[in-house]
């Protein structure tokens, strides 16, 4: 009987001093170079972004299913209706926007002012394939870079949405699209764990192995930025395929974009934060 009662005040004990040790906080992403700051909290789940010519950032957020814009003081501000989990955007030259809806596998025009929402083009999904993930733009004329992540294609769709054509197949989930100068293009496959090349003639190489990718974006310096699902920003030399981490600690960062400052703006789903990356 003494024995179970000393160890039934041992158990006690050692439970109460368990319970009683302060609970660690989760870490913080961490800026390997330049300084990290957050630029504002998104509505739940803050996925793709885009900056409009004036500087504004707007970003899809899957926790409500809508786009958003940051107002200079922090603050964000609804500007479309519910879509069907928004993912890529894009801002054409009047600074209405594109938004890919990923549900629907189609892409939306939206007045930002307004929040009018019109049909654009239906790319369509005949497969059980996630839908499109990121949506990119041809400076030189407009067209549209899609990368189809059902189908395993990357498409281009005319400005005025009426021609579409196919540029390259057999990706097993393309989730982003960047273009080069030379209108080299460089595609993040997500599910290939890689990003690859093709250049203006066709043909496809390896540029890099980056774990789970899922955006990519040219830097002003020529080099690629990636974002990888497994929390860590990478830049990555086009030329030598070398990856050098930016930021890690993230959780689950999903767009990135440059803004007018040169500066890299993440967006975190599970932080429910769009982060500033400047000086790097």
């Amino acid at each position: 009987m003494i024995r179970t009662l000393l160890l039934n005040v041992c158990i006690a004990s050692a439970l109460l001093i368990g319970s009683a040790q302060p609970k660690s906080a989760p870490k913080a992403p961490v800026a390997t170079s330049g300084t990290l700051s957050v630029v504002a909290k998104g509505a739940g789940a803050p996925d793709d972004l885009a900056i409009s010519a004036d500087g504004t950032i707007y970003f899809g957020d899957l926790g409500v299913n809508r786009v958003f814009a940051i107002n200079p003081d922090g603050s964000i501000k609804p500007v479309s209706p519910v879509i069907d989990a928004p993912e890529g955007i894009v801002v054409l030259d009047d600074g209405s926007l594109i938004v890919v809806e990923q549900a629907g596998n189609r892409l939306y025009h939206v007045d930002p002012t307004t929040q009018a929402l019109s049909v654009f083009y239906g790319v369509g999904n005949k497969t059980r394939n996630p839908g499109i993930d990121s949506l990119s733009r041809d400076p030189s004329n407009g067209d549209l870079l899609i990368p189809d992540a059902p189908t395993g294609r990357i498409l281009r769709l005319s400005a005025d949405a009426q021609h579409l054509s196919v540029i390259a197949s057999g990706f097993r989930r393309p989730t982003a699209i960047a273009q080069a100068a030379d209108g080299t293009l460089y595609v993040c496959d997500e599910y290939g764990q890689h990003i690859d090349r093709i250049t203006p003639d066709g043909k496809r190489s390896e540029v890099a192995l980056i774990p789970t990718p899922d955006d990519v974006i040219m830097n002003t310096d020529g080099s690629l930025l990636v974002n990888s699902l497994r929390g860590t920003i990478w830049r990555v030399d086009p030329l030598t395929g070398k990856a050098t981490a930016l930021v890690t600690g993230l959780i689950e960062p999903h767009g990135i974009i440059l803004d007018h400052n040169g500066d890299l703006l993440i967006a975190d789903a599970k932080l429910n934060e769009i982060l500033r990356l400047s000086g790097f």
